[in-house]
């Protein structure tokens, strides 16, 4: 009897079709972005040191590898400046004109992968030079510069006939998008 109940409640469930209940929801979902634009120079201070005959003969570069980090969510232009004249410590009225410096991105190490070709900004002034146009975006973008003061200038009255001593300006880099 209990087999003939339960074979007769699985033919009448089958035939009037229990159906489970299904309900549902939905959402919208929003992606926001917002552009992001970040610089960090890495080392505070550069030193293009002239110790030698050599060094006045062949110019002087220092390689900076990972100077800059650089974080931008669209493609950038980096720029470099400076901010006057180098000048001498104490007494030392001498002072060396910014264009004596030339900096650049070099096309290897971490530049590789700039999505642009680096540019020079030979004979530094106080107006911004672009080292690279429309760069692929990146997070924490490591990049290398060069600071030279080549032998084309060190073998010249720029820095020849000048006191012995530190002289300094501020160099200041600036990301677009």
């Amino acid at each position: 009897m209990k087999k003939f109940l339960t074979i007769s409640l699985s033919i009448i469930l089958a035939c009037f079709g229990v159906a489970k209940a299904q309900v549902t929801g939905t959402t919208s979902v929003h992606v926001k972005l917002v552009d992001i634009l970040a610089l960090t120079v890495n080392n505070s201070d550069v030193n293009i040191n002239f110790n030698n005959a050599s060094d006045y003969q062949n110019g002087v570069t220092v390689a900076m590898p990972g100077h800059l980090t650089v974080t931008s969510n669209q493609p950038y232009t980096l720029n470099v400046k400076a901010a006057g004249n180098l000048a001498g410590t104490g007494a030392n009225t001498d002072v060396l004109d910014p264009s004596v410096l030339t900096v650049a991105l070099p096309t290897t190490g971490n530049n590789t992968t700039l999505g642009a070709v680096p540019t020079t900004a030979s004979g530094l002034s106080t107006t911004n030079a672009a080292l690279v146009t429309s760069a692929t975006p990146g997070l924490l973008k490591l990049l290398d510069v060069n600071y030279t003061v080549p032998s084309s200038v060190s073998t010249t009255s720029a820095l020849l006939g000048k006191k012995a001593d530190t002289y300094t300006t501020t160099v200041t880099y600036t990301i677009t998008q």
